[in-house]
């Protein structure tokens, strides 16, 4: 009967670290969040590449997000030819102007600590002054967050 009592006790203990340990692998609850974070690539595809003709210029990237988000960047790549250069562009303010390889895009550098956010859009656009068609790429990842949880997150204004 001892026995019988003991494995009881033991069984219960299991069920309760179990309950546990599936509470904490859990997501927050949908009260915390509006919406949960999501990768950029649920929206949108993070990696382009568009061949450029000669003489010309063309907007490679062009990501509008969706209102009340906010998307996080927290990694960028591109490359570079010889008589080219590129705008990056946030919100419609031109963040850098590129004329440069910016790593490989197998991997990107890492901006997070940049915190560079957009509200509404992000665009990459590649000038080609060559007199050859180039093949342009380039990689902007990052994550997308309800503007609400964002500032939960950073503490910035009134939730």
């Amino acid at each position: 009967m001892g026995q019988r009592i003991a494995e009881s006790i033991v069984r219960k203990q299991r069920e309760q670290q179990t309950a546990q340990a599936q509470q904490q692998q859990q997501p927050p609850q949908s009260s915390e969040w509006h919406e949960l974070p999501r990768p950029l690539a649920y929206y949108y595809q993070p990696h382009q590449f568009q061949q450029i003709p000669p003489q010309t210029k063309q907007v490679l990237y062009d990501f509008t997000l969706r209102d009340n988000h906010v998307l996080w960047i927290m990694q960028v790549a591109s490359n570079w030819w010889d008589s080219t250069w590129s705008e990056w562009r946030i919100d419609g303010a031109t963040i850098e102007t590129v004329y440069r390889w910016i790593n490989n895009i197998n991997s990107p550098l890492v901006v997070s600590d940049r915190y560079l956010i957009a509200y509404k859009t992000v665009q990459w656009i590649v000038h080609n002054d060559s007199d050859v068609s180039i093949m342009a790429e380039v990689l902007l990842d990052g994550v997308v967050y309800h503007l609400e949880d964002w500032k939960k997150m950073n503490k910035v204004g009134k939730v």
